[in-house]
């Protein structure tokens, strides 16, 4: 089985080398500038890194086995409008948001018709009824997909933390398949950890290349197709443990709707700084960095920080995937670290700016 993971990490590393160095041919139209209110880089760096990811892992699965290359291909089709509206904005960055959630909505919709997968029971009385209707699964799975897509790259904003969450969530699916046998399944997951493994070696620690939108958009959506017919193949886990494997990434999305939705002047949809990866980059990270006397490194060590959220949620779910009530009680857990962990640095972002003030009233 290894085969395909290192397949797909040679592939894709050398796919992203590619892109490095030959950056000067294309950087007008790939680098990412360190304009933009959420940015906090600051040399222009290519954004392409999904197509390394994608090119790389496609080019392995030629050595899947039969069954999981089917279910490869079928999934990369139906990926095809969240990737073509990730990579249009990559390089044009001019795509809206609407229009990429969207993109990814649709994708999750061709998913359900084309495959046949939807979800079809979350083991939470009451919705077990309304998932009863076929069109209602469809449209939660769509809605679930989109969402999940949007996500991942809400929490795309430094360097390793939506890679190296992609890799801890696969793992736990791979982990999952495995136990049941699962082959076709454990083969891809095993695909994506090697391809995004591949430029997470050049994104992390040092930024040399970023994820971009085609990236976030792309793994995105295989995260939440895979969490979604892990247990529709496998009826003894519940559909729970994608919820729980993939916390982390929804509950930030959640947090920042909500939030953008009280603030004056602002929607649901713009760009801010108030997400938990940029508090803990400005606050947690930056002290840590600087006690060490590396500053350059608070961008890399917030991943380090923020990972645990997802090693939290992944635990979980391999020690009870068929326990809903565990599953259930782990997103609390969840997200009340989530939560913990937002408060304390949003307080000490906020002290720190009054602290600033101060200062500055009395020079």
């Amino acid at each position: 089985m290894h085969i395909y993971l290192d397949t797909a990490f040679a592939s894709s590393f050398l796919l992203a080398g590619l892109i490095v160095v030959s950056q000067k041919f294309h950087g007008t139209l790939t680098h990412d500038g360190s304009d933009g209110v959420q940015k906090i880089h600051d040399a222009p760096t290519p954004r392409i890194g999904g197509l390394a990811v994608l090119l790389g892992a496609c080019l392995a699965a030629i050595m899947l086995p039969a069954e999981a290359r089917r279910l490869w291909w079928m999934i990369c089709l139906c990926a095809l409008p969240a990737f073509l509206s990730g990579v249009i904005e990559d390089v044009t960055k001019k795509v809206s948001a609407k229009w990429r959630l969207v993109a990814t909505v649709l994708a999750g919709l061709i998913f359900c018709l084309v495959s046949g997968y939807h979800i079809e029971r979350a083991d939470i009385p009451g919705l077990d009824f309304l998932l009863g209707y076929p069109a209602f699964g469809i449209a939660l799975s769509v809605l679930a997909i989109g969402g999940i897509a949007n996500s991942l790259n809400i929490i795309d904003g430094v360097n390793g933390l939506a890679s190296g969450s992609a890799i801890i969530v696969l793992s736990c699916f791979a982990i999952l398949a495995a136990r049941s046998d699962d082959v076709a399944l454990l083969a891809i997951c095993l695909l994506m950890i090697g391809a995004i493994a591949g430029f997470f070696v050049l994104n992390f620690p040092a930024g040399k290349l970023f994820f971009g939108d085609a990236g976030a958009y792309t793994t995105g959506f295989v995260l939440a197709v895979i969490g979604i017919m892990l247990p529709a193949r496998n009826p003894e886990y519940s559909p729970l443990i994608a919820v729980l494997a993939l916390s982390y990434p929804w509950i930030e999305t959640l947090v920042s709707i909500r939030r953008r939705a009280k603030r004056d002047g602002t929607n649901p949809g713009e760009a801010d700084r108030l997400h938990l990866h940029s508090l803990v980059y400005r606050s947690r990270a930056k002290r840590i960095a600087e006690a060490i006397g590396m500053p350059r490194m608070r961008n890399p060590l917030t991943s380090i920080l923020l990972w645990p959220l997802s090693l939290i949620a992944c635990t979980i779910a391999v020690i009870a995937p068929g326990d809903p009530v565990v599953l259930g009680c782990g997103v609390g857990v969840v997200f009340l670290v989530y939560l913990l962990i937002y408060r304390r640095v949003a307080l000490l972002s906020r002290l720190r700016r009054a602290l600033i003030g101060q200062f500055a009233q009395r020079a």
